[in-house]
């Protein structure tokens, strides 16, 4: 994982268990301190290859996702290289066609924490918006981006269960905390 900040959610398995796929910035030295290009790299276990799946994106591309169905993969990319401060775009991509989609085009926000429903047809992600951390869902089908909460605090995390979206809270009021959210109200207990 790229230094200093990033970790686990750089690694991800496919359902399927035949690749992994991770975010790194293969340089070194001065050039790493540099740059911001960091590429998402599939490595495929029976054949030991691997390919760097976003050559030619010159930002950050990091924290990629299997979707459950092993057919898409999310991560969130930016654009330019050497511009931390550049809007995390929510990419896209089919694993059969290559074909890669920025669903975040008029989306004036960046995306975090990403997170597939059991459909592999949704994703959950947390955007900042007035100073304050919410739930958004993209729908793959029509592209929609929703807002799901508002609120005064910070969602750091989300997932989806049967039950409903569980998503760690905190606000100046309250520690981080885990709750049960509503994905059609954005109420939470």
């Amino acid at each position: 994982p790229d230094k200093p900040f990033d970790g686990m959610e750089q690694i991800n398995w496919s359902p399927e268990s035949k690749r992994i796929v991770y975010s790194c910035k293969k340089l070194h030295g001065k050039a790493y301190s540099l740059s911001t290009n960091a590429d998402i790299y599939i490595y495929d276990i029976r054949s030991g290859e691997t390919r760097n799946f976003t050559d030619g994106m010159m930002g950050y591309d990091k924290a990629p996702v299997f979707s459950p169905d092993g057919k898409y993969l999310a991560w969130e990319s930016m654009l330019r290289d050497g511009y931390e401060a550049d809007k995390a775009r929510l990419f896209v991509a089919d694993m059969e066609t290559g074909e890669k989609k920025d669903y975040s085009v008029g989306f004036d926000q960046s995306s975090h924490g990403l997170s597939w429903g059991a459909d592999s047809r949704s994703l959950y992600f947390i955007s900042d918006i007035h100073a304050t951390d919410e739930i958004y869902k993209l729908t793959l089908i029509d592209g929609r981006i929703a807002r799901i909460t508002d609120g005064v605090h910070n969602y750091g995390s989300v997932e989806e269960t049967p039950n409903g979206l569980v998503a760690q809270k905190t606000s100046m009021s309250q520690p981080a905390d885990l709750y049960l959210v509503d994905p059609t109200t954005g109420s939470d207990k």
